[in-house]
């Protein structure tokens, strides 16, 4: 490699290398795949540069070698490992990427050799009296992303002298070592964000766990003033009570939602509900579910009474919410089903409606969390999207089944419970 016009005198070639014997061609490549991958199974970012640093130091047969990576924000290269650097001295040094040779070589997008640093002007001195290591002769090459740099890699004082094979098995390391870098940054990040989620995701449950419990109080509270009131008003103020009493309704049902939701969240919290509960009539937890809807269902159940071990109220909450969704998403004229049948010793109950369907791709979607399949900026329904998760939860947790099917968008759907019956 020739020096660029008007370089330092100590900027020179790099001679070719001749006559080198077959074995140690073979030596060389062996160590390249070898490089590969060492740094393919490394995924802590300082473990991988420091392999980094001997790997070159190996490669190359040179006393020490540093990486430096470019910090956007400062616009600077910033010591990320250097050979002998134990104490993290160098980490604190900044090198300009304008009159230095690591930021002649990042700016200029090749490699340079230089034989002299004593008498080189770009040579950064600070480097040295950070380590106390006093570097003769370097070899330094841009390390690559999609050919836009990110970094430089430096080996310093050869054994014998740095030829043009060398810097180009610099660069094959250095190229090998941005991308595992590249590839160690992201992992640190998806870990971060990962953990970030976490905490966040705590935060949501511990919030629905506190406001499910302490607007119980208020809200009984509410709904016992409101009953009181629809006795004791005058007529022309009942209405006024009556949607007093509804809307508390409605609210208490939010809340227990959300301590469901909580439970969801935190399964240790929550025993399974089906295990040791009371015997319970499904046709009396259909009847307790149908009472807050605002339109006639129709039921088809067996004559003889079915019974389920659980929790009534429970069980009351998941068909409340199948209901609803039944409701809410077909129109007025159209019909909603309700039927039972015995299948062995579970009872399947299929909730049928004549509304919009679902697309097979949300099927299950439409169960997880906050899950809405209508655009939250357009759609006409209400609702927190905890519905169908929380009514699978429950049935779960008394050993059953929930799912859905639908023949397309425009052809209703079909939402199928499969619960244990009581011996």
């Amino acid at each position: 490699m020739a020096s660029p016009p008007g370089a330092p005198v100590t900027e020179t070639h790099l001679a070719p290398r001749s006559d080198e014997p077959f074995e140690v061609a073979v030596r060389r490549l062996r160590m390249l795949l070898d490089v590969n991958v060492a740094l393919s199974a490394v995924a802590d970012l300082d473990h991988l540069l420091g392999t980094i640093i001997r790997t070159t130091t190996s490669v190359l047969q040179c006393e020490a070698a540093s990486i430096l990576l470019h910090e956007p924000y400062e616009n600077v290269l910033r010591f990320a490992a250097a050979t002998g650097d134990e104490k993290g001295a160098l980490k604190e040094v900044r090198v300009p990427l304008y009159g230095s040779l690591a930021g002649t070589i990042y700016t200029e997008n090749r490699a340079l050799l230089a034989v002299d640093l004593k008498r080189d002007e770009r040579h950064f001195s600070n480097a040295a009296e950070a380590t106390g290591f006093q570097p003769r002769v370097l070899l330094g090459v841009p390390m690559r992303i999609d050919g836009v740099p990110i970094g430089v890699l430096e080996a310093l004082n050869p054994r014998d002298a740095f030829d043009a094979v060398d810097a180009e098995m610099l660069l094959i390391v250095s190229a090998q070592a941005a991308v595992a870098i590249r590839n160690a940054r992201q992992r640190d990040a998806l870990d971060a964000a990962r953990t970030r989620l976490a905490a966040l995701d705590r935060v949501k449950s511990d919030f629905m766990a506190v406001a499910s419990h302490e607007l119980r109080t208020p809200l009984a509270a509410l709904r016992g003033f409101g009953e009181i009131l629809h006795e004791e008003v005058r007529p022309d103020l009942v209405g006024h009570a009556e949607e007093v009493v509804r809307s508390s309704k409605r609210m208490e049902a939010i809340v227990e939602t959300l301590e469901e939701m909580s439970q969801l969240e935190h399964p240790q919290r929550a025993e399974p509900h089906g295990r040791n509960g009371n015997t319970v009539t499904l046709s009396d937890v259909l009847a307790r579910a149908d009472s807050g809807m605002d339109r006639p269902i129709d039921f088809s159940l067996p004559p003889a009474p079915l019974l389920i071990r659980g929790e009534r109220d429970r069980l009351r909450l998941a068909f409340s919410h199948l209901l609803a969704n039944a409701v809410q998403f077909t129109p007025p004229e159209a019909a909603i089903r309700v039927e039972a049948e015995v299948h062995g010793d579970e009872v399947h109950v299929s909730i049928r409606d004549e509304g919009r369907g679902l697309d097979p791709q949300d099927l299950e979607r439409i169960f997880e969390a906050f899950v809405q399949t209508d655009d939250p900026l357009t759609r006409r329904t209400e609702g927190l999207g905890m519905g169908l998760t929380v009514a699978r939860s429950i049935v779960l947790r008394h050993r059953g089944r929930l799912w859905a099917t639908s023949p397309g968008l425009g052809q209703g759907s079909t939402f199928h419970v499969r619960l244990p019956l009581a011996a």
